[in-house]
């Protein structure tokens, strides 16, 4: 059997591109570049109010400064998407500094959540005057990068 030239050299340059795509997706692509998508997917995933998307971003090591382990938070964010409507994820001024050698990496952001309780706005994180102050400590678990701990966000009381 004999193959067309023409499809040939279509199916070559197929994979010629899909090659430089993978080369472009994986090594062109910058730590803080890939960091900054996982903050951004997390921030989509809690105005979803999608528990299991942003738990896809936390690493089974999460520990933080509140004694709270990744089941905890898988909790707190259960408690707080049955009692609050409306998320609004507002941060800024995100700075990244990554640590290749160790793998891991902070980013530290201004944030304020506004949430809807019985028709009614308020700030669940910051406030109008004053944002919370972030940071958030990332590790690279299989090939992505993972929350393993949060600091600046007061625990509000369910």
């Amino acid at each position: 059997m004999r193959i067309n030239k023409k499809l040939f050299y279509g199916i070559i340059i197929l994979i010629i591109i899909v090659i430089a795509a993978i080369i472009i997706k994986f090594f062109l692509v910058s730590e803080k570049s890939r960091i900054l998508k996982v903050i951004n997917e997390g921030k989509a995933a809690v105005e979803a109010e999608d528990v299991d998307r942003c738990m896809s971003y936390v690493s089974l090591q999460y520990s933080d400064d509140y004694g709270l382990k990744y089941l905890i938070v898988k909790r707190i964010l259960i408690d707080v998407f049955k009692e609050f409507d409306g998320f609004k994820v507002l941060p800024d001024n995100i700075e990244i500094e990554v640590n290749k050698k160790e793998g891991t990496a902070v980013a530290s952001f201004d944030l304020r959540i506004v949430v809807t309780l019985h028709n009614q706005p308020g700030y669940l994180v910051g406030s109008t005057d004053s944002p919370a102050k972030i940071k958030m400590h990332f590790i690279k678990e299989r090939l992505k990068w993972q929350v393993v701990k949060v600091s600046g966000i007061r625990i509000p009381n369910l």
